[in-house]
């Protein structure tokens, strides 16, 4: 085989190849023994005809075809394997020559990456140190969201912090602009209404209706698309009024709050929730910023075919997280006005953003031998089955090829972490002042010990769990699900209602769904939903995933009331109020 590369932009590849004579007749002949089996030539019994005959009677570019087909697939495979090329797409190919055959492929391959001076990048640790302050504000955030509701001692109007009931109508030059809305609940200023709006409610009494007009200006970029440059008419009764009584900070609300024995007993576990949840998300931080920087000074170049696929990917994650809130992709991009394909465009920037970071990361393990074997995965198994009920039950269940991916990811990005960590701080760490489990505690993956929550009496029916426990129980919820052990008929990773392991989901972040505590939530930190313009939870365009969605975290409309969201807020965002 001559074999010629040539290197194209975007990872594509030329491979001029032509074969040898020797190579190609060998080929000719197997063709002429194959297809000749079944040909008839008059004068001769089936598949006896000499070749010399069946040329004659059929022409040779019959087997000249038939060798073509077995040389190319031969001495393209041949090739890829000799120029370590890895093929993410179907190859054009041209022949170029008949006898011996020559061809021309094209193809978009796994592209390489240089990954210039990568151990070169610095970034510094982040202080994880806790504040009072911080503590403070979510013992008040708890205090809040557990204060009830009560009528004012006196006639007012609404504040911020009140709760109000409001019937709103809307129209267009006196038609209907939409449905009207009857006994709405926000809370003023944690629900995102519309300033003119807010204005006139604050003004209002229980019982009051009143008529006003909002003229939205063209580029009013903060409210949605269908009411810019419209002049709208509102009919809005102020139903309801109710104001929080706060409740007394004591001994008796921390033991309600959860098994806090004191004020100073649940400030103590707020501080370490906190502080926990501070280490994790800074070291995250960190990660992300030495992955940006060494993206910054490596180079590479995918092929488009595979930025396609990654904006795919995106998509459906979005399409999944939409799903979620019960709003179909279709009905989404209508509020947003665009097509599917303006919102790829738009998309298209950061998958590829994404998968050029991914790509360079994938070459720092490689280059720096990051590599989980069967070895550890036996010795993570023993970590999470020491002192378990039931050990030898657990090890079967981690047997599972599902749990066995999601430990071997794990345990892959915490290595590489930390190698990305020790890199680009000189062994310094992610953090100063940050969090240590005590000793004994399991570890958990991020460098600290999840933050499991401290109150096992809270009202969401959470315990105090360790990380191993949570995934112990995970493990558990999995068999009593499918009924199956796994590596039987109806394996946990076939049934099982668990996170594709492609999506390299923890095992922690499985297993702590649905289960955080009162104290976790108020102490949650950087990760809260956000709202548009009606105070509704709505898709972001932030990464082009949707990751301002937030589903309800299984709270009940009350509580999502207290925390200045509509109890009326549908699947999509309403754009008058």
């Amino acid at each position: 085989m001559k074999l010629t590369v040539e290197r194209l932009p975007e990872s594509q590849v030329r491979l001029d190849i032509v074969a040898d004579d020797t190579e190609f007749n060998t080929a000719l002949d197997r063709a002429y023994r194959s297809v000749g089996k079944g040909i008839t030539v008059p004068g001769f019994r089936k598949g006896k005809a000499p070749r010399v005959m069946i040329e004659r009677y059929y022409g040779r570019g019959l087997f000249v075809e038939e060798a073509h087909k077995e040389v190319i697939d031969a001495l393209y495979r041949q090739a890829l394997t000799q120029e370590s090329l890895i093929p993410v797409a179907q190859p054009e190919v041209e022949i170029t020559a008949i006898e011996p055959v020559g061809f021309t492929v094209t193809v978009p391959v796994y592209p390489e990456v240089d990954l210039g001076d990568y151990t070169g990048v610095r970034v510094e640790p982040r202080d994880a140190a806790i504040d009072g302050a911080e503590v403070d504000t979510v013992i008040d955030r708890l205090r809040l969201t557990r204060s009830p509701w009560a009528d004012p001692a006196e006639p007012r109007s609404p504040r911020d912090g009140d709760q109000v009931t409001l019937d709103i109508a809307v129209t267009d030059a006196g038609e209907p602009f939409q449905a009207p809305v009857e006994g709405a609940t926000f809370v003023l200023g944690e629900s995102n209404l519309f300033e003119g709006l807010l204005e006139q409610v604050r003004e209002m009494h229980t019982g009051e209706e009143r008529t006003f007009d909002i003229v939205f200006e063209d580029d009013d970029e903060s409210v949605d698309e269908l009411v810019r440059g419209k002049t709208l008419t509102y009919v809005v009764t102020l139903q309801a009024l109710k104001e929080r009584e706060p409740l007394a900070l004591d001994d008796d609300f921390a033991k309600e709050v959860g098994d806090a024995e004191s004020v100073d007993d649940l400030r103590r576990q707020v501080r370490d929730d906190l502080h926990q949840a501070k280490t994790r998300e800074l070291r995250t931080l960190v990660v992300n910023e030495v992955t940006e920087a060494i993206t910054g000074v490596a180079t590479v170049d995918p092929p488009a075919t595979m930025i396609e696929e990654s904006l795919d990917e995106d998509v459906n994650r979005l399409r999944m997280r939409l799903s979620q809130e019960q709003v179909p992709l279709e009905t989404y991009l209508r509020s947003n006005g665009q097509s599917l394909e303006e919102m790829r465009a738009e998309m298209r920037p950061d998958s590829a953003r994404r998968l050029r970071s991914s790509l360079v990361i994938r070459a720092v393990a490689e280059r720096e031998h990051i590599v989980i074997s069967d070895a550890d995965i036996a010795a993570e198994i023993d970590r999470l089955s020491e002192g378990a009920a039931e050990p030898e039950r657990l090890r079967e269940i981690y047997a599972g090829e599902y749990f066995q991916r999601v430990m071997r990811n794990n345990l892959f990005e915490q290595r590489l972490g930390d190698r990305l960590i020790e890199l680009a701080t000189g062994g310094r760490g992610a953090t100063v002042n940050g969090w240590e489990a005590p000793v004994g505690d399991a570890e958990a993956p991020g460098g600290v010990s999840d933050a499991t929550g401290v109150l096992p009496g809270s009202e969401d029916g959470t315990s105090t769990v360790s990380e191993d426990e949570r995934i112990t129980a995970m493990a558990e919820d999995a068999v009593i699900t499918t009924g199956t052990m796994s590596g039987q008929p109806g394996d946990i990773a076939a049934t099982a209602s668990v996170p594709d392991p492609d999506a390299a989901v923890s095992v922690a972040e499985v297993a702590d769904e649905g289960r955080a505590s009162d104290v976790e939530q108020a102490a949650a930190v950087g990760h809260e939903t956000e709202t548009d313009a009606v105070g509704t939870a709505t898709a972001g365009s932030d990464d082009a995933a949707g990751d301002s969605l937030g589903s309800d975290d299984g709270q009940t409309p009350e509580e999502r009331e207290s925390l200045g969201e509509p109890s009326t807020g549908g699947s999509l965002p309403n754009p008058t109020y």
